[in-house]
């Protein structure tokens, strides 16, 4: 236990938050949340399950593994709580899909159920994340679907969609487009800080 805290602390060096796979999966799944909502509120003649959520899933997927390809060197370098921060995620992002499809294709779990463990899931996640990249506002995240899975576990029906995307997009997208926002302006300050130096050594040069 020592020792992983020590590889901790020498790794404590935070990568710059990169938030575009959390905002564009909030988006997805909010998506098919409200899309799969109204195909069973109104009856719409179409299985939510082939025409909604697999196309989405798969495109997601597929934007993932080329984001990840994309960024594949980096990962390499990038320190032991950012990869720590990868494996989290990839561990609940599993979990859910495996609650999806063999909880729910065995019967074992009731598909209204999936918004609360989801909920429980991001709640988990968010709260190792905020501690490892010491991140207050991942914390509240996390309490926040922590709560509110509370809520989607006393609902367990379908209104569960509707509450499941709202705070999709409070809790995810909204935090997430914030915080890449920051990094964005800060990335550039630093870039303008090292632009004004060079350029008054070069003077003094």
């Amino acid at each position: 236990m020592t020792e992983i805290e020590l590889a901790l602390e020498r790794g404590q060096r935070i990568a710059p938050f990169r938030g575009l796979l959390f905002l564009f999966w909030g988006l997805i799944l909010a998506k098919c949340c409200l899309a799969q909502w109204a195909i069973v509120t109104y009856a719409i003649p179409i299985d939510g399950v082939v025409f909604v959520w697999l196309p989405s899933i798969f495109f997601g997927l597929v934007c993932t593994v080329v984001y990840a390809r994309l960024t594949l060197q980096e990962f390499h370098r990038a320190p032991l709580t950012t990869n720590l921060v990868r494996g989290i995620w990839l561990a609940c992002a599993v979990s859910l899909g495996l609650f999806a499809s063999v909880g729910v294709g065995f019967g074992g779990v009731a598909p209204t159920l999936l918004p609360a463990i989801l909920s429980v899931l991001l709640g988990m996640g968010y709260c190792i994340h905020g501690f490892l990249d010491h991140r207050r506002l991942f914390l509240l995240c996390a309490v926040g679907w922590w709560i509110g899975s509370g809520w989607l576990f006393y609902l367990n029906n379908l209104d569960a969609l509707l509450w499941l995307a709202a705070m999709l997009i409070a809790l995810q997208v909204a935090p997430t487009a914030l915080l890449y926002l920051e990094g964005r302006r800060q990335l550039k300050a630093n870039q303008s800080r090292g632009k004004s130096r060079s350029t008054t050594s070069s003077r003094l040069a």
